[in-house]
């Protein structure tokens, strides 16, 4: 749909992209409702794809490209799983619950960002808010060369200090926004949900330490920090045969299958793990882009926080 009197219902890509080229531009925004296919846990979801340009823009920042589950946002989190006859884990249940999301977060960033070896989208991000917040504080960033990774940081910092709104300035280049960090007052700092002094905040010194830090340098310490932590490797046992229980049950071929039921797991004790304790993954792709992810309960300043701190950048 380009506007309320020009829509199309087809099945062809061709003929949705030859409709949005002749009418593209303006106020005219590309919108696209589609069915789609996870590949991980392979549930059937309707997304709406949209595209502002810059007029658009202009009037209000929505970010140039989108993908939204809509009103069945929710749908996207499992509401229960399967258990077997005797003791419950609270830990296992939440950690079974994000590997059936987490896989399926960064399959959709990478379909929408890098759908081939073209590299036309440069950067973007997933999260479980309505806006493109700070990169920070989203569940997922894809960065389509990793040697530009610190404009996740960087890009952060101008939003939170500028209030600026990150899609309008998602494009800028990484010594562009340098300069825009470089220009802050010394001693200037932006608040951080952490759980401690150092992590509570983000300096504008740690920001510029950070931009002059070797790439790999920072991209290693990235994957150091991405170490899962005692209680989820505890839990992961457990979840791995709560998996191997779901797919015995979804397998119409298995024959007899173990006796199991159903059970909530959107209860605030299952949320509160994956808060605290869902891991991190640092990819890196085969293109030079690189995927930081995690579930969409956490962001990924954790992970930031303790690579830099291991670098010694954090101040």
């Amino acid at each position: 749909m380009m506007s309320a009197t020009i829509s199309c219902e087809a099945r062809s890509i061709d003929e949705v992209l030859a409709m949005v080229r002749t009418h593209f531009g303006g106020l005219k925004s590309a919108h696209i409702l589609s069915g789609m296919r996870l590949n991980h846990s392979e549930r059937d979801m309707i997304f709406s794809l949209a595209c502002y340009p810059e007029e658009s823009e202009r009037r209000r920042p929505f970010g140039p490209l989108g993908l939204k589950a809509g009103e069945r946002k929710w749908d996207f989190y499992p509401y229960e799983i399967a258990v077997s006859r005797g003791p419950r884990s609270v830990e296992a249940e939440a950690a079974a619950a994000c590997h059936l999301v987490q896989d399926d977060v960064e399959d959709l960033l990478l379909r929408l960002c890098a759908p081939d070896a073209n590299g036309r989208v440069p950067t973007g991000a997933c999260t479980g808010e309505e806006d493109w917040i700070a990169p920070v504080e989203m569940c997922a960033t894809y960065n389509a060369n990793a040697a530009e990774l610190a404009r996740d940081l960087a890009l952060s910092w101008v939003s939170l200090h500028d209030k600026e709104s990150v899609s309008r300035i998602a494009g800028t280049s990484v010594e562009a926004l340098r300069a825009r960090v470089d220009a802050a007052p010394r001693g200037a700092r932006v608040p951080m949900k952490g759980t401690s002094e150092l992590t509570g905040s983000l300096s504008r010194e740690t920001v510029l330490k950070a931009l002059a830090t070797p790439p790999a340098t920072l991209l290693e310490a990235l994957e150091a920090a991405a170490v899962p932590d005692d209680a989820w490797s505890a839990a992961e046992p457990q979840a791995s045969e709560l998996l191997e229980l779901r797919r015995q049950l979804e397998d119409e071929a298995a024959g007899e299958v173990p006796p199991a039921f159903w059970v909530d797991i959107t209860t605030r004790e299952h949320t509160c793990f994956l808060e605290e304790h869902a891991p991190f993954h640092v990819r890196r792709l085969p293109s030079g882009g690189v995927v930081l992810a995690t579930h969409p309960y956490r962001t990924l300043w954790p992970l930031w926080a303790d690579a830099l701190f291991v670098l010694g950048l954090l101040s």
